[in-house]
């Protein structure tokens, strides 16, 4: 038998990938909202509190990379204090980008 952080726990995880509000999920699984509510806020808090803070530069991969010539210009660059730059070539996407800055 589970005990009730178990329960809480694989309902936190049902309530995730359902993506719908916790009113809505608290109705559909007779549960009160307060109740749940109060899980939500513990598991958010211990997986804040193990989560690793990363550092430094991610690789995003490139799709098409032979397209970028020597000679073409750079739409956008940004140089950072370290000597570090990054140049952005070609057509721009707003989901590539927002990936840059996270």
């Amino acid at each position: 038998m589970k005990n009730e952080i178990e329960k809480m726990r694989e309902l936190f995880d049902q309530w995730q990938a359902q993506g719908i509000s916790k009113q809505a999920f608290c109705n559909r699984n007779g549960m009160g909202y307060h109740k749940f509510n109060y899980w939500v806020k513990k598991f958010r808090r211990e997986n804040a509190s193990t989560a690793v803070p990363t550092r430094g530069f991610s690789q995003i991969p490139v799709q098409k990379p032979d397209l970028i010539e020597q000679k073409q210009q750079a739409l956008a660059a940004n140089t950072f204090p370290s000597v570090s730059r990054i140049e952005l070539f070609g057509i721009l996407d707003a989901s590539f980008i927002k990936k840059l800055n996270l």
